[in-house]
């Protein structure tokens, strides 16, 4: 079978079908020289440029009479063909493709994510039109949803008809526009290939965010490997090599129809701290170094000197005035544990400097507002030093369970009771509320969020009530273990204020039984949590919950030839598929969103410190 693939440049496509047929490629000014009916079949590709493909008249009238020959024609991003032209593109972002009826082996209401492409919307459709994918917006499922007539008509995206399929978005590149599930599109794609009068191909190559899966070593060999690959990643990110100016926060969920990645180049805080303590415990002398500089900026100009303010750290460069409790956290308790380990004091009195800004600003219950705005105070006249006289905090695991481990970390390492008391006394608060805490974005991510700091409270406190807490929730996470290693999404009740969010941040979850993990905001947690149970109880189901996590995360990590990519984890992972899929709607950290503090310092930390426990090098 002879095909003439018309198009600018080769594309994963035009690829998969010179492994399928005799394909040709030609660009437009060739193709407008070419006697096309020599051919059986005709592709016109235009996704391989932002602009979406008008053939030039010569062209143009030449495929009119292909078409008019009855030979099969796959229109790919093309403007206008036969009656149908098109509005200009628009960001498909955060739209997805639903199937509007069943075809390939693919079921009506099966949905379909092509990553942040580019729409071209028909303006009119020709007579006998069947639209076989549209796309819709805000889709609360993660995996299917009741198809409807009247969305698919106006979103229509993937048709047909007579001898004519054209696909109204970038398709060409799916591999390196990591198209997910990658299963569904592997569907498509055939349809398409047998549409032509090819064969289905029998391998489709690998996306751009494919992760690993099979563990092939020992694993202590396959762990130090991740390990090595993550710390890479890291140093790839970092505004200067010596880590001196910090590490960019890491890449958007947007992945552009030719596959690239936007760089997220925020210079935040806690990016900062959590990238230096993965340093830190690398036990590698120059990324030590490079741990050492970052925290001389985090624990520099990041903290306010003077004033009311004195000791506040700073957001990040952009948010100057502004202090999470939770990102202070996550910055302090690698320097912390650093110090518990019995490594090194040096960044005892700069951490004790910031916690104690945050105790003073804390209210009675030990826990604080989600968080400390300068102009709010400026503006309103009042004292920052309000708080203490205010009965509560925000009862959320999320915003203040890391900052009381902090605090009670401290009172280990410096024996200095006030921070033992405001530690103990927050995470008390939220265990008589558990399991009714305030939830972001899941239950499951209270869950994880609590193993760490409970497990250094009952290290505090020797306390019977402390371990029970730390029992409880241990087993209460437990039942959402998945058989992949990765705990699902979960929400009794559905009360995280990001549930089914349009417009803002959202959840991964959209209905409780969904196959899908967080590793941003809930399984990040578990190596460092796991690991510290195992340290302070000996009990060694917390052994073998930190190596079961461990190989889910070598299984999960992204092994790419793009630098930025290879060692990764990305936030959201189909547990059952084992690939990065899920609902896209958050404004900023969708599920192919790279954090370097957040996700890939977090894992890598308790990878590291677990490791260092167990094999004996790590002791208090």
């Amino acid at each position: 079978m002879k095909l003439l693939v018309v198009s600018e440049k080769e594309s994963d496509l035009f690829r998969l079908f010179k492994t399928i047929c005799d394909a040709t490629l030609a660009s437009c000014n060739e193709a407008s020289e070419i006697e096309l009916l020599e051919y059986d079949a005709l592709a016109i590709l235009g996704g391989t440029e932002e602009k979406p493909l008008i053939m030039n008249a010569p062209l143009r009238e030449k495929t009119e009479s292909f078409a008019d020959s009855g030979k099969p024609i796959f229109l790919e991003y093309v403007g206008s063909f036969r009656c149908v032209y098109s509005a200009q593109p628009t960001e498909a972002l955060p739209h997805r493709l639903v199937c509007k009826s069943d075809f390939a082996k693919l079921s009506a209401g099966d949905l379909l994510d092509s990553r942040c492409n580019s729409y071209i919307r028909p303006h009119f459709l020709m007579p006998n039109t069947e639209i076989l994918m549209y796309y819709k917006k805000y889709t609360p499922a993660h995996d299917n949803i009741a198809s409807n007539e009247s969305e698919a008509t106006n979103g229509a995206a993937f048709f047909r008809y007579d001898n004519v399929i054209a696909a109204a978005f970038r398709m060409c590149d799916w591999l390196k526009g990591a198209f997910a599930p990658k299963a569904r599109w592997e569907s498509v794609v055939s349809f398409v290939c047998e549409f032509l009068g090819a064969d289905a191909p029998a391998a489709f190559g690998k996306n751009s965010l494919e992760a690993k899966r099979e563990l092939r070593d020992s694993f202590e060999n396959e762990l130090n490997a991740c390990i090595d690959r993550a710390l890479t990643l890291l140093d790839n990110f970092l505004v200067a090599p010596d880590g001196s100016k910090g590490i960019y926060e890491g890449l958007s969920h947007n992945i552009l129809p030719n596959g690239k990645r936007l760089l997220s180049t925020v210079i935040r805080t806690d990016c900062i701290g959590e990238a230096a303590g993965a340093f830190l415990f690398s036990g590698d002398t120059e990324k030590i170094e490079k741990a050492e500089k970052m925290y001389n900026l985090c624990y520099g100009p990041l903290v306010v000197k003077n004033g009311d303010f004195a000791g506040m750290m700073r957001w990040s460069e952009e948010a100057w005035n502004v202090c999470y409790q939770d990102d202070v956290a996550r910055t302090v308790i690698p320097s912390l544990l650093y110090s518990y380990f019995g490594l090194s004091d040096k960044y005892l009195p700069d951490a004790k400097r910031v916690l104690r800004f945050l105790c003073d600003t804390t209210c009675k219950d030990g826990l604080r507002p989600a968080r400390t705005d300068v102009l709010e105070y400026l503006s309103s006249e009042k004292s920052v030093f309000g708080p203490e006289n205010q009965e509560h905090g925000l009862a959320s695991a999320h915003y203040n369970s890391w900052y009381s481990a902090a605090l009670l970390l401290c009172y280990l390492v410096c024996g200095e009771e006030e921070y033992f008391e405001v530690g103990r006394k927050g995470l008390e608060t939220l265990m008589s509320l558990y399991p009714e805490t305030v939830r972001e974005h899941s239950e499951t991510g209270e869950l994880c969020r609590l193993i760490f700091p409970l497990s250094v409270l009952y290290k505090a406190s020797g306390k019977k009530e402390h371990y029970d807490m730390l029992d409880r929730v241990f087993n209460d996470l437990t039942r959402l273990r998945h058989e992949s290693g990765g705990y699902a999404e979960w929400d009794t009740g559905y009360r995280s204020s990001c549930f089914n969010n349009a417009g803002g941040e959202c959840s991964l979850l959209a209905q409780n039984g969904d196959p899908v993990a967080d590793l941003l905001y809930s399984l990040n947690w578990l190596p460092l949590g796991f690991a510290f149970a195992f340290h302070v109880t000996h009990e060694m189901r917390f052994a073998t919950a930190w190596r079961d996590i461990c190989e889910f995360f070598i299984k999960a990590q992204v092994i790419s030839e793009n630098n930025l990519l290879n060692g990764a984890w990305c936030r959201g992972i189909d547990l059952n598929r084992f690939e990065y899929f899920g609902i896209p709607h958050d404004v900023g950290w969708g599920p192919c969103c790279v954090e370097t503090g957040w996700t890939v310092s977090e894992i890598t930390t308790g990878m590291l410190i677990g490791k260092g426990i167990i094999n004996g090098a790590l002791k208090h």
